[in-house]
């Protein structure tokens, strides 16, 4: 019977464990222990940076088993064949295959003429999209983060929003160079999660305001996007969500005339929400070098953002999947190890570049 790599997680919040499953007859099995988790008790997801990853739900019993082996998936598709995790099985090595895009035989079936018109238009879109945003003003820019934030029905009064606006305005007073004048609102939303609109707009739900343990946490997610913002990265990546045609109409025609703002919110709308953008691993690592300079200068201790998601990573794996819609922070921005390392050699540095200045209590 062949075996799978894999990591065990339980409710006891420990770091998973690395351990070797089996699929059985009816049942996945953990080797080297008498645990199994019968098919019918067993709920699969798909996840990860690369949405190559897949997780193993089992509410009955509290525990969750993730892996990357997609020889796994195919496995489960056959030994659940008719049953419902057999379906998601199937469906899920499909969709892993689709998205796999730096896979070797991904690439190996994706031949003929049409395909290679598809990658090149897509390849276009990251420059195009980058030169659409160096057209767009900073005034223009704020404008239309006004139209699709829509923050007049937004938390302005209450404590958390001024904690909220402290922080920010704290952070914010670090740069340099600040073409926007950053707004900071609260959004009562239990979905734990925060969102920079173009412009400087930027809105903390009350679910993740709820779930940071203080301060220095708060300050790393807000930091992180302030940096998304300082970059135009949630501009850049709506315009690559809006496709080629929408990019090459807007510079052949010129950003900032009376519709453009119009026509930019209409495209947004229709590409994607602004809450839910994926970032490219380089955004993520300029948005956390940025933020963790503005953290650090204005007193923080800069480890906020890699203890907060290390904390939610085990209360994610705890719950299981209903945990899915209340974590977008981490399907957003998954904290790699890569990614975590990057942070903690940055902040090294920049603890002894600034240790003059004080600590916030």
């Amino acid at each position: 019977m062949d075996t799978y790599q894999a990591r065990f997680y339980d409710s006891s919040g420990n770091a998973p464990d690395l351990v070797q499953v089996q699929v059985g007859t009816g049942k996945i099995l953990v080797c080297g222990t008498a645990f199994g988790i019968p098919f019918e008790d067993v709920q699969l997801q798909v996840g990860g940076h690369d949405g190559d990853r897949f997780k193993l739900v089992c509410e009955r019993q509290n525990v969750a088993i993730v892996s990357e082996d997609r020889a796994l998936l195919h496995a489960l598709a056959e030994a659940a064949c008719g049953t419902e995790l057999g379906k998601q099985a199937a469906h899920a090595d499909q969709k892993i295959g689709k998205r796999g895009t730096n896979n070797f035989r991904y690439w190996a079936t994706v031949v003929g003429a049409v395909s290679a018109i598809a990658i090149t238009a897509y390849l276009l879109l990251d420059p195009l999209s980058a030169a659409v945003a160096t057209m767009i003003d900073p005034s223009f820019e704020v404008k239309l983060g006004e139209m699709l934030a829509k923050t007049d029905k937004l938390d302005k009064r209450s404590v958390n929003f001024k904690r909220v606006s402290k922080i920010g305005n704290q952070l914010t007073a670090q740069l340099e160079k600040n073409p926007y004048k950053f707004r900071f609102f609260v959004k009562k939303d239990k979905e734990i999660n925060a969102c920079a609109y173009p412009g400087g707009i930027l809105i903390v739900n009350s679910g993740l305001l709820e779930k940071v343990s203080d301060d220095d946490e708060l300050a790393g997610v807000m930091s992180h996007e302030v940096g998304h913002v300082i970059h135009r990265h949630t501009l850049k990546q709506a315009l690559h969500n809006c496709g080629l045609i929408t990019c090459l109409s807007l510079i052949s025609g010129g950003v900032g005339g009376a519709g453009d703002a119009e026509k930019l919110e209409t495209a947004f709308a229709l590409a994607q929400k602004l809450e839910s953008l994926n970032f490219s691993r380089a955004q993520e690592t300029d948005a956390d070098l940025t933020g963790l300079e503005l953290e650090v200068k204005a007193g923080y201790k800069g480890d906020g953002l890699i203890s907060f998601f290390k904390r939610l990573e085990k209360e994610e794996s705890a719950l299981g999947k209903g945990a899915a819609p209340l974590f977008a922070l981490l399907s957003t921005h998954p904290m790699s190890a890569d990614r975590a390392a990057r942070i903690e050699a940055e902040l090294k540095r920049l603890r002894k570049e600034n240790a003059n200045v004080s600590p916030r209590e």
